[in-house]
């Protein structure tokens, strides 16, 4: 896979690199190392992210690359510049917000670099999909690593390490494989400062995502004797806290960290009316497959969905869902 995932990438000078809406460390994190790499090749490349970069994320940034989509201004025609546009952390387009329509209407060669479980990405040209690694920038550190002589770029290192970092949470998760451990391992070795990378990613909350945090967990509900918990956030609950979309990252994981939980879920309410949901599951039961009927998707343990759905309604639906997979797994 990756051989040919290279062989894509030569064969094209103009490149755009995209994540999902809402980018988190692994996506952002695996398009900085990329593009490192590829303009280091001497390509013309390009990331843009929808709605931005966030700003607990913008260590990873220093050279100012990437590009809120900024669809009445900038990138008015972005649909016209690449000769390749590689969505990389998803193999779903419609998981790209505002950009999807724009990805649609591209001329250019599409294609996914992702490893979330997906029977058959579809809606790309070509797909570069591995399930069994443990992020995105698993895959583009074993892209890269063979074919740079002696260490990565400073930038690079750091982007790669800091993904490694996000989607394995911070190496606590079932994803945290030795293969993983030896790439963080090489990439301590040339110079990421574990700790720095640590703070940035984890220990730089506002009063404003503590307060939100604090609302939330007010109300936490609990079910099926405790093995299922969840906390909901309205866009009322943002405006009362001072708080923005970005402060709801890793609220999920708070739920999850009371005894005798199975599963977690975080849901909540975008501008727009929608409704998210955010599944963690601690080892036995799907939730990929729970995200799956309601048009989402991600890992086994970790999944997400959205839906054009009252929250309310969906908080139910989603409920009733996890509630029916804990029985069939919880054997």
């Amino acid at each position: 896979m990756l051989d040919r995932l290279a062989a894509f990438l030569d064969s094209h000078s103009r490149i755009l690199l995209t994540t999902h809406e809402n980018p988190d460390g692994d996506g952002v994190g695996a398009s900085v190392a990329l593009a490192a790499h590829l303009k280091a090749e001497g390509k013309s490349v390009r990331i843009v992210v929808t709605p931005h970069l966030p700003e607990y994320l913008s260590f990873l940034d220093p050279e100012g690359w990437v590009e809120g989509f900024d669809p009445a201004g900038a990138h008015a025609d972005l649909a016209q510049w690449p000769e390749a546009w590689l969505l990389i952390d998803a193999s779903e387009p419609h998981r790209m917000g505002p950009l999807f329509p724009v990805f649609q209407g591209t001329p250019a060669v599409r294609a996914c670099l992702d490893h979330h479980l997906k029977d058959v990405p579809q809606g790309f040209d070509l797909e570069f999909t591995d399930p069994t690694a443990s992020a995105s920038t698993e895959l583009v550190y074993d892209l890269v690593r063979p074919r740079v002589g002696g260490d990565l770029p400073p930038v690079m290192a750091q982007a790669l390490y800091a993904g490694l970092v996000s989607d394995t949470g911070n190496f606590r998760h079932s994803n945290s494989t030795p293969k993983v451990h030896h790439a963080a391992a090489d990439l301590i070795a040339q110079g990421v400062q574990p700790a720095r990378v640590f703070n940035a990613l984890y220990q730089t909350a506002t009063p404003a995502k503590l307060k939100l945090f604090g609302r939330a967990m007010g109300g936490l509900q609990l079910r099926d004797e405790g093995r299922f918990a969840y906390v909901a956030v309205s866009q009322a609950d943002l405006l009362a806290c001072g708080a923005k979309a970005d402060d709801l990252d890793d609220l999920v994981e708070e739920p999850r960290k009371l005894l005798g939980v199975e599963v977690a879920a975080l849901f909540s309410e975008t501008p727009d009316g929608r409704a998210k949901v955010s599944l963690r599951s601690r080892e036995r039961v799907d939730v990929n497959a729970v995200c799956r009927r309601f048009g989402g998707g991600g890992h086994r343990l970790a999944s997400g969905a959205k839906v054009a759905m009252p929250l309310a309604t969906f908080l139910a639906e989603v409920e009733a869902a996890v509630l029916s997979q804990m029985a069939q797994d919880l054997v």
